[in-house]
């Protein structure tokens, strides 16, 4: 498995997944697994508490000792972490006096682990592994064998939580640290769907960073079998807040708010949000350092023709307020988008044909549409609305919005850009709606945290907001 996934859980978060799911008495009986369990973290204080409990109990240490390895169960794919998760609980339990234990900890992957065990708890930490991260075998295991696999770009750790919930007793409860994002993704719906069924609650740490080397933003959720309430307990760790909302009202995307888009007007009545132009190879297309001399733009030593260039944008470029071009291999006529035919373009654009073609082998390999010409850009479809007047809004809001309007003939290929639908708002109406207090409050609920106070919003977050 990708080394990327091996992100270990750190203690005060070990502590708390457990008190999540009351692992702390009368534990002596009950069957308790961790199906990713690294060099032994969890497990560690899995048995500190067992052992505690027990003698507590006054149970002695031979009946420990069984219990040990009837109760616990522990799973590792990585050879290396998983005998030295064996060598850290040998330290513990023989500090207690208990010794030859035998560990009910598998070197396997817990995806194709069968048993017919289920459990009372189940703690831990799923392998954080994107759909891009995954290795193809893999994509096609998981797509064949988890229904909340089934479509999209799934993470690994779907499935791992699949598996969970369906490992559990019917009195059963589990709590793990999974990424935040899976309550707002697009692929992570199906998913969403199944733990409707048994999440009692979330802690959500939101801005906080819990592991050093990893972007993901976390948080804890708890698992009941036989949840009895149909309420969810949300906590936001870092702004100290805590309210109930009803699980029926956890709908596509999750939003933790009660008072959440309540607006009678939405935005995508009014205006279209579209993500801007993909060439698919940017350092070809787009221009930072040029000359202009007649109908020419120099650049590294090329002629490019001014006919089949424009002028560009980022919300990046705008906000340090850098100029760029970009070549643009088509043309707009009565507001429609035209196509050159290949022989066409290369003999109007000698100067642009000449200066693209030093990416040629970069631009032949791109996955671009299928009947995509080589000098053009590798997705067309955001061109057809971009000939008029334009708001340029980024994927990642941080605070406050920030919103540059461009003009008819830029071209933007970062971010995402807004036209009127109708004449019954204007780009003005927009700015005014997009940089309200409300807009903002509905971004820090519907976005998924990416770094600090940073969070990413989609166009279709944009166009349902309502006002």
């Amino acid at each position: 498995m990708n080394e990327k996934c091996q992100v270990f859980t750190p203690e005060n978060y070990v502590e708390k997944l457990l008190d999540c799911v009351g692992y702390n008495e009368q534990l002596y009986g009950k069957k308790v697994l961790e199906n990713s369990c690294g060099d032994g973290k969890i497990l560690v204080s899995i048995v500190g508490r067992y052992i505690l409990d027990c003698k507590n109990n006054k149970i002695p240490n031979s009946k420990i000792k069984y219990g040990l390895e009837q109760d616990i169960y522990g799973i590792e794919l990585d050879k290396k972490h998983y005998k030295k998760c064996l060598k850290n609980l040998k330290r513990v339990t023989e500090k207690e006096g208990i010794t030859n234990v035998k560990w009910k900890i598998f070197n396997v992957d817990y995806l194709k682990w069968n048993t017919s065990i289920n459990f009372e708890y189940i703690v831990g930490n799923p392998p954080y592994l994107t759909y891009s991260d995954m290795e193809e075998s893999d994509r096609i295991f998981v797509k064949d064998n988890f229904t909340t696999c089934k479509e999209g770009k799934f993470d690994y750790c779907y499935a791992f939580i699949e598996k969970s919930i369906l490992s559990l007793q019917n009195n059963g409860k589990m709590a793990y640290l999974i990424p935040s994002s899976i309550f707002k993704t697009v692929f992570g719906e199906n998913l969403r769907n199944m733990m409707k069924n048994y999440i009692s609650e979330i802690i959500d740490y939101t801005e906080e960073k819990i592991f050093d080397n990893a972007l993901v933003k976390s948080a804890i959720m708890v698992i009941e079998k036989n949840r009895t309430l149909n309420q969810l307990n949300y906590t936001d760790v870092v702004n100290n807040n805590s309210i109930k909302i009803d699980i029926d009202k956890l709908i596509d995307k999750w939003f933790f708010s009660n008072n959440f888009n309540i607006g009678k007007r939405e935005f995508g009545d009014y205006f279209q949000v579209s993500h801007v132009v993909a060439t698919l190879l940017n350092e070809a297309y787009v221009i930072k350092k040029w000359e202009v001399e007649g109908n020419y733009i120099i650049c590294e030593g090329y002629y490019i023709e001014q006919k089949v260039v424009r002028e560009t944008a980022t919300p990046r470029s705008r906000k340090y307020d850098k100029k760029e071009l970009i070549i643009f291999p088509y043309y707009y006529e009565n507001g429609n988008l035209n196509r050159y035919s290949t022989i066409d373009f290369e003999m109007k654009f000698p100067g642009a044909t000449s200066y693209l073609n030093k990416n040629r082998e970069k631009l032949d390999k791109r996955k671009k549409d299928e009947n995509a010409n080589w000098f053009e850009y590798g997705r067309s479809q955001a061109l057809v609305g971009l000939d008029k007047e334009k708001l340029l809004v980024s994927t990642i809001i941080t605070e406050k919005v920030n919103l540059y309007k461009l003009n008819r003939e830029c071209i933007p290929y970062a971010g995402m850009y807004i036209t009127p639908k109708n004449d019954e708002m204007s780009l003005q109406n927009a700015v005014d709606i997009l940089r309200s207090d409300k807009f903002v409050e509905y971004v820090n609920a519907v976005g998924i945290h990416i770094s600090g106070k940073s969070l990413r919003i989609t166009s279709k977050d944009i166009m349902k907001y309502k006002f």
